[in-house]
């Protein structure tokens, strides 16, 4: 990408975090708090994600921020119609307003639930999505249960697609897709740890997982490892996201709001580090992991002797 290009893109992803923040502020009075401080941490994500990308020189992230702000404005723009149409200003609380809503996802019947499931599948294979914005609508129309197995089966669909991706098109695909930098990395972790380390990036907040599957079908990694691993990790994620986000475990109203707050300004500090930090927290794992693997080979060694 060249350097017009990346100051042309960063220009564009603040011109839609401002205009995020001025269409909650002036056009998403049907919603209250919650929601509008929703879109407001996004713009605020995205913007620091931007700028601190550009400067550190992360073309995949900057790429993938561009991407999620835009997903960011169809969702706002969803919200704002929503509001007006269905006229959420006659409930009083975010709660009353978001089962109203649902309500509206939940007439569309089967249709809805197929879309879902193929927004799960996009995001793993072509939309960088955060995993609350995947998995917790589902919850809170169809339930956590519906909503963990809707996801669940997307996710896992989508896994192996990339994986097939990495297997059958190859390196230069997923160098296509991911970037030169990245897919070589990931592959050196791989081929140097093994597989436990693939299970623990699965599980770790920190990696991109879509990536991860596109790379390891470039490893000698078989599928039936790598489709246990995804069947068996990916659902247990999806399910915490889904009933501590259905709003069953911590409401949207009374003392919810103040913890909804707590938790997205927690979220959106860790997703900040995460891409400032990403790169030493990924050399820390590996290193301590090879560290435990040469140890239980030396004592191997010791034992032949």
């Amino acid at each position: 990408m060249s350097k017009k290009l990346k100051i042309a893109l960063l220009a564009i992803n603040v011109a839609l975090c401002v205009a995020t923040v001025l269409l909650t502020c002036f056009l998403m009075d049907s919603w209250g708090v919650l929601v509008r401080a929703f879109f407001y941490c996004a713009a605020g994500v995205g913007l620091t994600v931007s700028v601190v990308t550009f400067i550190l020189k992360k073309e995949a992230l900057f790429k993938s921020a561009f991407i999620l702000l835009i997903i960011c404005a169809v969702f706002l723009a969803a919200f704002i119609a929503a509001g007006k149409l269905g006229n959420f200003k006659q409930y009083e609380t975010d709660a009353e307003k978001i089962d109203a809503f649902v309500a509206m996802i939940e007439k569309t019947g089967g249709w809805g639930m197929l879309i879902f499931f193929v927004i799960q599948v996009l995001q793993i294979v072509i939309l960088p999505l955060p995993a609350a914005i995947c998995y917790i609508p589902g919850a809170m129309v169809w339930g956590p249960l519906v909503g963990t197995l809707l996801a669940s089966a997307g996710v896992i669909l989508g896994s192996f697609i990339n994986y097939f991706i990495g297997k059958v098109w190859g390196k230069k695909a997923v160098i296509w897709i991911a970037g030169q930098e990245t897919t070589e990395k990931y592959s050196a972790y791989f081929a140097k740890r093994g597989k436990v380390i693939f299970v623990l990036m699965q599980i770790l907040p920190f990696f991109p997982d879509d990536i991860l599957c596109m790379v390891a079908g470039l490893t000698s990694m078989n599928f039936a490892f790598f489709a246990v691993t995804i069947v068996v990790v990916r659902p247990l994620i999806i399910a915490a996201y889904c009933y501590l986000g259905s709003g069953t475990i911590i409401p949207f109203s009374g003392w919810g709001i103040a913890a909804w707050v707590a938790i997205v300004a927690v979220c959106v500090a860790l997703a900040v580090l995460s891409f400032i930090y990403q790169d030493k927290v990924e050399r820390w794992l590996v290193k301590k992991f090879a560290k435990k693997k040469n140890g239980l080979n030396d004592e191997k060694e010791e034992g032949d002797i």
